[in-house]
């Protein structure tokens, strides 16, 4: 669910140059050809303002001339102010390089002033995560929390935290990203009862919308069993919807007719789904948010999947990828669309659209894999530099006061990058030797149980026969992958009581209930990965499924637990050996 990536930008407009991109090149030439050289600042500041939002490839050219006389002498115009707005125009215009290219000119125009500084590179880390990048994300918000705490800003750290919190449901890290956002919601609601209080309004909006997200991801997440968190999403929602009308904040209601629709087509009911979105999309269209559109035709493409008409579903999806190609936008859910374009096509026994769009949901896949494990541990790691970074602050302030020398500090710093470049190889070189004892303990593992030891359980031998005959048949018929595996339900399959099986289990497996199915689940992945080169080729919250796990969470503890591997780097050595 993306609408979240539009939610958490104030100041931006995304990526509306898609339904006016050829219109946009025509004028835009034109008005290069009139030779804007020779208009005045005024009307060019007006002509930048007039087409800021409706034609940002015209705005661009506004700002282009205004750059041009800011390097006059005569002028008093503000460099770093047209330098910061192209940053945002060409982040619009989906132009990653020149969008850097400009706010990196805006940051050295600032840089001594640490209120304008803060701002700027609050735009960076914005730019780097509408192109997906989180890890440089994550570094620039790091940076702007630590001038906000230093300032004691309460209310610009707020904002950091929703854009950490938005991270963070990027990486699936739903939970954690709900418990920051909650925090702030009851911040926001007191800053807007102050007499000034418009300010407050956007951020306390898209709060509202990025719980209500998170609910529905949770929902997801959690197999879909817990109707409290589609309630409490519909709750958040409602209040969006409710505030957005009074404060005559048409992108918030846009956005949060967007989520209703989103709501009722998780719950089942795919008619008011549709109409929702239809709803939702009429004003999109006014508004000129076709990032946001990209949201409701996937949900509209979705709607009509479910109903298993395959041909308007793949219209819509087609039209999804189509503006995600031309907005060059990157974001970890969208391996769903090329899932759903796959089976589509599977459906309409389109073998050759199948396969195109099922590898680019395994290529897609893989990256997210790693992006979710890679950015969730760089996540952790940079939050929590902010409280490092207090501690370097006083080491710092120490080190001037007692006037030691600036170079043992620089010496102390490339110290402790060598410390840890040589703790990373050092954890490459042991999951690696980890990786090869799994598979030598697969090889020779042993197929039979265990002699009975002779410590008395009080049971029949009788009956202890019949239990173990019981677990052996369990065993081999794999019931331990249904997903409600539990004592009873084993011991139903044995013939026997709970507390017979729990003995014999904890006697003759030497392990409690629990870590026995643990381990019969980590097993059979360890061997069925090894072997199966498609049951490698699933995502982790498949073969977690496939497992009878709940979650992919549980799935890679246990398997981390038991194999001091993640089960994602388990995967890729398997698929770099087979090659």
């Amino acid at each position: 669910m993306q609408y979240r990536e539009i939610m958490n930008k104030l100041f931006f407009t995304l990526i509306s140059f898609i339904f006016f991109n050829f219109a946009n090149a025509q004028i835009a030439k034109k008005i290069v050809q009139s030779n804007l050289k020779n208009v005045s600042i005024d009307s060019l500041k007006k002509g930048f303002y007039h087409y800021q939002k409706t034609n940002p490839s015209v705005a661009k050219e506004y700002l282009v001339s205004l750059l041009q006389k800011a390097s006059s002498k005569d002028t008093i115009l503000e460099k770093h102010k047209i330098h910061y707005q192209l940053a945002i125009i060409f982040s619009t215009l989906r132009n990653k390089d020149s969008s850097l290219h400009h706010i990196n000119n805006a940051l050295k125009e600032v840089e001594n002033d640490e209120t304008l500084l803060s701002n700027h590179l609050y735009l960076k880390g914005g730019i780097y995560y509408d192109f997906g990048d989180y890890i440089e994300a994550i570094e620039y918000y790091t940076k702007v929390y630590n001038i906000a705490k230093k300032k004691n800003d309460l209310f610009a750290q707020a904002n950091l935290a929703n854009d950490i919190a938005l991270i963070k449901t990027q990486i699936g890290d739903n939970a954690d990203a709900l418990q920051l956002v909650r925090k702030n919601l009851p911040f926001y609601e007191q800053l807007l009862n102050k007499k000034d209080s418009e300010q407050y309004r956007a951020p306390y909006l898209n709060s509202l919308m990025t719980v209500s997200d998170i609910y529905t991801n949770l929902f997801i997440d959690k197999g879909k069993n817990n109707k409290k968190y589609l309630d409490s999403a519909r709750y958040y929602n409602s209040i969006a919807l409710q505030k957005s009308i009074r404060y005559n904040d048409d992108e918030a209601f846009a956005i949060s007719l967007t989520l209703k629709g989103i709501i009722h087509h998780e719950e089942g009911d795919i008619e008011q789904s549709t109409t929702e979105l239809i709803k939702a999309e009429n004003l999109i269209q006014s508004l000129n948010l076709p990032g946001q559109l990209l949201i409701s035709q996937l949900y509209r493409g979705k709607n009509y999947y479910v109903k298993a008409n395959y041909d308007k579903a793949i219209t819509y999806f087609i039209k999804t990828d189509s503006l995600i190609r031309h907005t060059n936008t990157n974001f970890p859910d969208l391996q769903e669309l090329y899932i759903l374009l796959a089976k589509s096509y599977e459906q309409k026994n389109d073998a050759k659209n199948t396969i195109k769009y099922y590898n680019l949901f395994h290529e897609k896949d893989l990256q997210n894999d790693y992006l979710s494990q890679q950015a969730l541990e760089n996540l952790h790691k940079e939050y929590d530099v902010v409280i490092f970074k207090d501690t370097i602050d006083s080491l710092q302030k120490s080190l001037k006061e007692k006037k030691y020398n600036y170079r043992i500090l620089i010496a102390v710093f490339l110290l402790l990058i060598m410390i840890i470049i040589m703790y990373y190889k050092r954890k490459q070189v042991q999951n690696h030797k980890q990786f090869q004892l799994v598979l030598n303990e697969l090889d020779s593992k042993k197929q039979q149980e265990k002699k009975s030891p002779s410590k008395e359980i009080n049971i029949s031998e009788e009956n202890i026969s019949k239990i173990l005959q019981g677990l052996d048949n369990f065993e081999k018929n794999e019931q331990f992958l249904k997903k409600n595996c539990s004592l009873n339900f084993v011991a139903n399959k044995t013939n026997t009581n709970s507390t017979y099986l729990s003995k014999v289990i904890q006697i003759h497996k030497q392990k409690k209930f629990i870590q026995y199915i643990t381990d019969l689940r980590i097993d059979y992945a360890l061997e069925k990965l090894q072997a199966d080169k498609k049951f490698r080729a699933y995502n982790i919250k498949s073969i977690a499924a496939e497992l009878g796990y709940n979650s992919a969470e549980s799935f890679s503890k246990d398997f981390k637990r038991r194999t001091k591997l993640y089960p994602s780097y388990y995967i890729k050595k398997l698929n770099e050996t087979a090659i």
